[in-house]
């Protein structure tokens, strides 16, 4: 009886198999965090759309409808497929254990601030996306930029990301900062035409429902009434992807991010975690220097 030669081809196989897996593994090791100093503008390169103005899709297409094609491409469409592996592997290596992993590290400081805020004509996009607010209004954070001709936007997910940034907001030479009611009016005068606004991201569906049914009501006696409708919350996940807030080197849930965004929805000057004293000078510098510039372009025109 003559015996068939399995093992060459068995093992050709299994090499394969082994080496997806090892590919795979690969790319679910996450590459260490190198902390860098922003020299280049960054953001998006098309200017944000209103929500309203976005042509909406219509539901009852043949592709929507052709349910057979939907699940081959989920199972056996190699791109389809590839694509969602992808994201999928991106996840796991970039969840919350890294966050924590590089926040333990850094302290929160994921990059150093520009010395100086980026030309106007060379600056990208900070993206719209739909949020609520204090009092429970729902809006687009365009809605929100548009009441000045420059917003500082703080962004945040946690408490720590929250405490890291008050450093920017104190007033120098006081006990005050420009988040209370008094502070407000400082900023008026000082800073005529720029405004503060806090974007809480929430990370999950469970710290989403405590941001937006919870802590509100603490908030509402606590915050300034000029800020309750900029005092702004999303699902984190929902408005920005991954590769979005890639874009926005807002890539750790546990730091707390700063960013100077002109009437133009442009991202002029950005910071992160703990400042220091320079970063802080140059925030304000920067705000100087945007309103000076937004005045001399309406003295142009």
């Amino acid at each position: 009886m003559i015996h068939k030669v399995y093992g060459p081809a068995v093992f050709k196989r299994n090499v394969g198999v082994f080496s997806g897996l090892g590919q795979t593994m690969k790319k679910m090791v996450p590459e260490q965090h190198k902390y860098f100093k922003i020299t280049k503008p960054f953001g998006f390169l098309k200017p944000p759309q209103r929500l309203k103005d976005k042509k909406s899709e219509p539901i009852l297409t043949w592709e929507n409808l052709n349910i057979p094609k939907k699940i081959w491409n989920f199972y056996f469409d190699g791109i389809t497929r590839r694509t969602r592996v992808e994201a999928i592997q991106k996840d796991l290596a970039y969840g919350g254990m890294y966050d924590f992993h590089v926040y333990t590290k850094t302290k929160g400081r994921l990059f150093e601030a520009p010395i100086s805020f980026f030309r106007r004509d060379k600056a990208l996009y900070f993206p719209n996306f739909r949020v609520k607010s204090l009092t429970g209004k729902r809006m687009d954070l365009m809605d929100a930029l548009d009441q000045a001709k420059v917003s500082i936007v703080r962004v945040y997910s946690t408490d720590a990301g929250f405490e890291m940034t008050n450093d920017y907001f104190k007033i120098k030479d006081s006990q005050d900062n420009y988040m209370s009611e008094t502070g407000l009016e400082v900023l008026n005068q000082e800073y005529p035409g720029a405004q503060i606004i806090e974007v809480v991201l929430s990370e999950n569906a469970s710290k989403h429902f405590i941001h937006t049914f919870v802590t509100p009501g603490k908030l509402l006696q606590q915050r300034p009434k000029a800020q309750h409708d900029k005092h702004l919350i999303a699902r984190r996940d929902t408005v920005l992807s991954r590769d979005d807030r890639e874009k926005l080197l807002l890539t750790n849930a546990y730091s707390g991010y700063i960013y100077i965004v002109d009437s133009s929805y442009k991202i002029r000057w950005a910071g992160s975690g703990w400042p220091t004293e320079e970063e802080v000078n140059g925030l304000w510098k920067a705000v100087r220097g945007l309103l000076k510039e937004n005045a001399m372009k309406l003295t142009k025109s």
